[in-house]
């Protein structure tokens, strides 16, 4: 039984999750939440994150399996830092509706001292709405600064 299965009323947020706050990217995406204890992000799909055809844009979907990935690894490894992706995979496999709540269930498959290998279901209650796989380095401190700034 997933957190989907408690929320009733659109727009609640299931027990357990606050709201991801983090510098960065996803501080720009409204609506994704973060759950410590179980390692998880989910979303509940606001207008700002529909395509023309009215369903979740397949953007924001890939955002929120990298970013569970992110969260998953660096809690499991007591990183001070998430990894950074070296690749990510997505299927799309059914719409996510406006108003849903989709969590991120992260499976982590390799967690290396440098690389770590995991896959992702996205669900909406029980449907699968999209399946991810990705890699990850590790050690995101080796890479600070190193970025060329100009």
């Amino acid at each position: 039984m997933s957190a989907t299965d408690f929320v009733e009323e659109e727009g609640a947020v299931p027990a357990g999750f606050q709201p991801m706050e983090r510098p960065g990217f996803v501080t720009n995406c409204q609506g994704v939440y973060v759950n410590l204890e179980r390692r998880m992000v989910a979303a509940r799909i606001l207008p700002e994150h529909l395509n023309p055809l009215g369903i979740a844009h397949g953007g924001f979907l890939a955002t929120l399996a990298d970013t569970g990935f992110g969260t998953a690894i660096k809690l499991t490894a007591g990183s001070e830092l998430p990894p950074a992706t070296i690749n990510l995979d997505m299927d799309y496999l059914s719409p996510a509706l406006p108003g849903r709540w989709i969590e991120v269930h992260v499976q982590i498959h390799k967690l290396g001292r440098s690389i770590s290998v995991a896959s992702c279901d996205l669900l909406d209650g029980d449907k699968l709405v999209a399946r991810g796989k990705g890699t990850f380095i590790n050690n995101t401190r080796s890479l600070h600064g190193r970025v060329d700034q100009k």
